[in-house]
Formats: structure tokens, C-alpha cells, sequence
């Protein structure tokens, strides 16, 4: 079955929302992933999963969202971000559309960690703006988070390892898109783990600092993509996606109770 919406016709979309399917949002960006990668790398990774988890749970993907919060690395070429503000008016307008048209369960999905915080604030204020008018369901995780502790288990790499362009998201791409991975590139620059990781148990705060910059010979990477494998990166991916079908099918199961 085709799970994508931009392949579908307007009158098919009808019967998908008559049918009350959920529909998933892939929010991805477009930024430096160090010179091994891709700028397209969490878009592509955001849209991988959803299509994989619809098929899972019996949802759609709408088109996925290719610019997100990549401020962080916008000294980069490549990187196109958008302003906080100006990202969550985005999604809130798209979700928003998509419950009008009579979605009822929405979920956002998301590929780039900054846009995560801002995801769930966007999830937040589409309820409280028009759960008068229409009665649905918004959630909104990013696609490693139910996974994480498998994920973790997975790993090669230390905790740290596994941030922007490491070992989680460079496995991935040699998954999915090893023609497009340029291993061979990491020889010439430096990297190494960070202070925070995607999937390894942290303390929750969030701290920020001064960006990174190439000019001073950082890569665009916070972790290990030496660790990385093709082989990983189908574990780690159907940990993720496994985790993910858990979740929403027993969401699905308890909203549908209190209906």
C-alpha cells in the first residue's frame, strides 16, 4: 500500500481520512553533517522511519517538513535554518491543516534533534487552539527516543558517540544511502565525543554555548562516525522502528478505550 500522501490523489486522501488513519509528519532539516554526509541527512532519516512506521501502525506520511532549527551549524556550508519562531509557525500551520481536513491522530516526527523542544510546544498549542472545534490526538517524539535503550545497547561508540553526524546517524545513512557516505573524509579532520548523546541515559538539563565554526577546524560532527556500519545501521533502525510501532500501537489502543 502506498503510504505516502504526495503520491496519492485528493479523492484517496478522502477515504484515508474517512478511514481515520493517522497521519505522520516527518520534520527533518537541511545543515552540515560533517564532510562525510549529506545536508539532507535528517530529512531523509525523519521521512525513512515514518514510512516505515506507517506501515506498522496502518498510517499515512504527509510530505516531509525539509528545513528545521540548524542554527547551530549555520557557519556551515549548506546549512539553511530557520528561526525558532518561524519553524514552530510552520508546523503548527501544517498540523493544523491536517486536523481540519479531518485527521485525528497527528504525529510529528522528528529527525533533528533542535527541533525537537520546538515540536512539542508546536503539539502543545495545536490542542489548546482548536481541541473546541475538532476532537483529535497530536504527539510528538523524535524517531531514537523509544528506542534509545536498545539503541544504546547497540552501540560501538562511547556515550557521547552518538550526536550529530556519528555513529547513529552515519550507520543509518550506510544503511540506507552508502553511495551518498564519503568515509574516507573523516581521515583528514578531528572529531570525538561530546557531551550529550541521542540514545545514552543523560541528566536532563540542556545547556548551550558558543556554535561551532570550520574556520577554527571543527567538522560539523559531535560524536564517533568511525564506530559506524551498515550492519549497525539496520539494528539501530528497526530498534527504532520496533520501539516506535510499540508505542503508538498502545497509544492507539487507549485513546481508542475513551472514544
Amino acid at each position: 500500500m502506498e503510504r505516502r500522501l504526495s503520491s496519492m490523489t485528493q479523492m484517496e486522501i478522502a477515504e484515508i481520512i474517512a478511514a481515520k488513519k493517522p497521519v505522520i509528519l516527518p520534520t527533518g532539516a537541511t545543515e552540515a553533517h560533517g564532510p562525510h554526509m549529506p545536508t539532507d541527512t535528517d530529512t531523509h532519516q525523519a521521512e525513512y522511519i515514518a514510512v516505515e512506521l506507517a506501515s506498522r501502525i496502518d498510517a499515512v506520511v504527509a510530505p516531509p517538513v525539509a528545513y528545521g532549527i540548524s542554527k547551530t551549524f549555520e557557519f556551515f556550508p549548506g546549512t539553511i535554518s530557520l528561526s525558532i519562531p518561524t519553524y514552530q509557525t510552520m508546523i503548527f500551520e501544517i498540523g493544523a491543516a491536517l486536523v481540519r481536513q479531518g485527521f485525528r491522530h497527528l504525529i510529528l516526527l522528528n529527525g533533528n534533534r533542535p527541533s525537537g523542544t520546538a515540536n512539542d510546544a508546536v503539539a502543545r498549542h495545536l490542542v489548546d487552539q482548536l481541541d473546541r472545534d475538532f476532537d483529535f490526538v497530536v504527539s510528538a517524539v523524535s524517531y531514537w527516543e523509544p528506542g534509545a535503550a536498545k539503541i544504546h545497547a547497540m552501540r560501538k561508540s562511547v556515550p557521547g558517540g552518538m550526536g550529530h553526524g556519528g555513529e547513529l546517524e552515519t550507520s543509518f545513512q550506510l544503511a540506507t544511502r552508502p553511495e551518498l557516505v564519503k568515509m574516507a573524509e573523516l581521515e583528514k579532520v578531528k572529531f570525538g565525543p561530546v557531551g550529550w548523546d541521542l540514545v545514552a541515559p543523560t541528566n536532563p538539563t540542556r545547556t548551550y554555548m558558543r556554535r561551532p565554526r570550520p574556520d577554527v577546524g571543527h567538522a560539523a560532527i559531535f560524536g564517533d562516525p568511525a564506530k559506524a556500519s551498515a550492519e549497525a545501521g539496520k539494528a539501530f533502525i528497526a530498534a527504532a522502528v520496533d520501539a516506535l510501532a510499540e508505542t503508538f500501537k498502545n497509544l492507539q489502543g487507549s485513546y481508542q478505550e475513551r472514544r
